[in-house]
């Protein structure tokens, strides 16, 4: 309890916001926080209109204005806002949406605050303080060597590991493993499936384990699944991988929560501790501490530097340093100073140690390292040069093109098709690994990619041997889209399964997720009175199902710029595979990128296909936008307010100016000002 009491409190007193003085004060603003809530998707984020009129600079007085939202607003649900709400709101346009109050030299900068570890950084952070032998970086499905990325891995048994070997239309009559675990004698049979796949599943126990795969019963080769190999002494290389029974620690961790419209997991200000999450740190941090101390070859105090990410106080060097080694790891690892990333800072700015710890956590997802905490040490982070020079050696890093890929999974919804729920008996082989494969598509293919142009628009993705079977294409790595079907992360299952129900496609779904994710065009919620899916009908299309709304005047006012996008998914089913007829209809797929950079504008783009939707959206001017408010939510774990506009406009031009390169975005993200500055 108490350790629960601690976390709470040091929660409490981080997240307080200050007053930034000067100007507005959108952060500390009741009407600003229900403007964003209740009137933003209709009228523009600083008032400029959409569905409904401008409101920035309204001549209304204030009790007009009181009076009309007390009576007619929110427009899906009149009167949800009266009373203080209404007094609050009416405030807030008249002082708050003004040309004046909106001047960026009287924005205040962000909050001081601390921000609790997500699963991903607790669990990269353990890996490159401990390394990748620490409990928590235990992960029984060998063949998934990104255990950093994602905390989904779930073993049916964990001494057991299932190969798979994808012949790529080679005629064979047999397959074995033969390895470490069976003194390299070929004899353990795979079996191919239904797929023309080689596959087996083996008890091999614990431990490190080297093999190769036998074709034929005298070809032995390297495994290409295999998540890591060795040499073999012959010249060649073996297929490598470790098991381990022990306990994933992290596992327990409760998943982060999302606020509605925030697409990520690093939401700060929904991170509360709760006694599930006091439970589960403790548990991990015992197996941890344990491993650690007879591992980790630093002393107590150097530790200590490492996993607070700054030097400790005398007063904790003289704790830590009164107990034992493994007590001392321990009580480290539940301090709220480990759990914690602190932006709090002094003087109205980060200290060196924060800056280095925010720098490793934007580019890396993990803790700094000892040269990046000698840096921040030594003064060299304090400046912008200092910071320019450290941002271009991280963004170098294998690790943040992987930071990339795992942002870009997130921004279009995708990370949840490891666990969609699809109808077996429509689906079947839309299994576990299939769907992990789907997700490490839009990883690996993000992670590879230069430009937004390129993540929107590219002939290609990036397949290993699960998803190019789900595809029905032949061969992996990068391969070309090259029937003119797909295009760049609109083209990916990950996006379309997410985007689906279970037995049927939806229009709604993925024209919103094109609407709210890429382009960040808000709508409001529908009316409480709004129906719900249609019916299906074996005998119609989708298209002609969902027709319904934009011939309801009531609904045709959202549906309208919903339902033009979402048809041009059609072609592609419920798990995202292509489709030529529904219900023995041809499919019409035609569509219209409508108000594709503001809605209300009255603008036009039909298109036929989704090559051409995504050229659409990739030569807009809201895309590349909406690119940046999303990184900024995604690296900053804050779910903007006006008081962060300034900064996004700052980066948008200098985005702009690098011709959307995307580790330039990264770079130049840490080089504003408000990076360091804290209210």
């Amino acid at each position: 309890m108490r350790a629960a009491a601690v976390l709470a409190v040091v929660a409490a007193c981080g997240s307080a916001a200050d007053d930034g003085g000067g100007g507005y004060d959108y952060a500390a603003s009741t009407g600003a926080a229900l403007y964003r809530q209740l009137c933003q998707s209709c009228h523009g984020e600083t008032g400029e209109g959409g569905i409904g009129p401008q409101l920035l600079d309204s001549s209304r007085t204030l009790d007009e204005l009181r009076a009309t939202i007390a009576m007619r607003m929110p427009a899906n649900n009149p009167g949800q806002c009266d009373g203080s709400c209404a007094d609050d709101v009416a405030a807030f346009v008249k002082d708050g949406l003004t040309s004046r109050a909106l001047r960026c030299d009287s924005v205040p900068t962000n909050p001081r605050r601390l921000r609790l570890l997500t699963r991903r950084e607790y669990r990269a952070t353990v890996r490159d303080l401990f390394g990748t032998g620490a409990p928590a970086m235990s992960c029984p499905c060998a063949f998934r060597d990104r255990c950093d990325a994602s905390d989904t891995c779930q073993p049916s048994a964990c001494d057991a590991q299932t190969f798979v070997f994808d012949p790529q239309g080679r005629t064979l009559a047999s397959v074995a493993v033969a390895g470490t675990f069976n003194n390299w004698t070929p004899s353990w049979p795979l079996a191919r499936d239904a797929h023309g796949l080689w596959v087996g599943t083996f008890v091999v126990g614990d431990g490190q384990h080297q093999y190769k795969l036998v074709l034929d019963g005298s070809e032995w080769i390297e495994d290409p699944r295999a998540p890591a190999r060795t040499p073999d002494g012959f010249g060649g290389n073996n297929s490598a991988f470790a098991l381990s029974c022990a306990a994933d620690p992290v596992a327990a961790i409760p998943a982060e929560s999302r606020p509605a419209g925030f697409p990520f997991d690093s939401d700060a200000d929904s991170a509360v501790v709760t006694a599930q999450h006091v439970e589960a740190y403790l548990a991990a941090a015992r197996p941890l501490a344990d491993y650690a101390a007879g591992h980790a070859p630093d002393d107590v105090l150097t530790l200590g530097r490492r996993v607070f990410r700054r030097p400790l106080t005398a007063d904790e060097a003289a704790y830590y340093s009164a107990l034992d080694r493994a007590t001392a790891l321990h009580a480290m690892l539940i301090s709220p100073h480990f759990l914690y990333r602190s932006e709090v800072g002094e003087g109205g700015r980060l200290t060196g140690y924060e800056i280095a710890t925010a720098l490793a956590y934007t580019f890396l997802g993990s803790t700094p390292d000892d040269a990046l905490l000698a840096a921040a040490a030594a003064g060299e982070l304090d400046d912008v040069a200092g910071r320019e020079r450290w941002a271009r050696r991280l963004v170098a890093d294998p690790r943040a093109s992987a930071r990339l890929g795992e942002f870009a999974l997130q921004w279009i919804g995708g990370r949840e098709v490891e666990s969609v729920d699809k109808r077996a008996d429509l689906f079947p082989d839309f299994d576990a690994t299939t769907r992990r494969a789907l997700a490490d598509e839009t990883r690996a293919f993000a992670a590879g990619a230069a430009t937004l142009d390129e993540l929107l628009t590219a002939d290609y993705t990036v397949l290993d041997a699960a998803a190019a079977r789900f595809y029905g294409v032949t061969g992996t790595g990068r391969v070309a889209y090259s029937d003119g079907r797909r295009a760049g992360v609109l083209g990916h299952a990950a996006l379309l399964a997410t985007t689906a129900h279970s037995d049927q496609t939806s229009p709604i779904r993925r024209g919103l997720l094109v609407r709210r994710n890429l382009l960040c065009e808000d709508l409001p919620p529908p009316p409480p009175f709004a129906g719900g899916v249609p019916d299906v009908d074996p005998h119609a299309t989708t298209r002609e199902r969902f027709a319904m709304h934009t011939a309801n005047p009531v609904c045709a006012g959202c549906h309208r710029f919903i339902d033009s996008v979402g048809f041009g998914f059609e072609h592609f089913d419920p798990v995202g595979r292509w489709r030529d007829t529904e219900n023995g209809q041809p499919i019409d797929a035609t569509g219209d990128m409508n108000d594709v950079d503001h809605l209300g504008t009255g603008t036009t783009m039909p298109y036929a296909t989704v090559p051409e939707l995504a050229r659409a959206i990739a030569t807009s001017r809201a895309a590349p936008s909406c690119f940046v408010r999303q990184y900024l939510r995604f690296s900053r774990g804050l779910a903007e307010t006006l008081a962060q506009r300034c900064e996004r406009l700052w980066l948008e031009d200098r985005f702009a100016a690098a011709g959307h390169d995307l580790r330039e975005l990264m770079v130049q993200a840490v080089l504003d000002p408000a990076f360091v500055e804290r209210r």
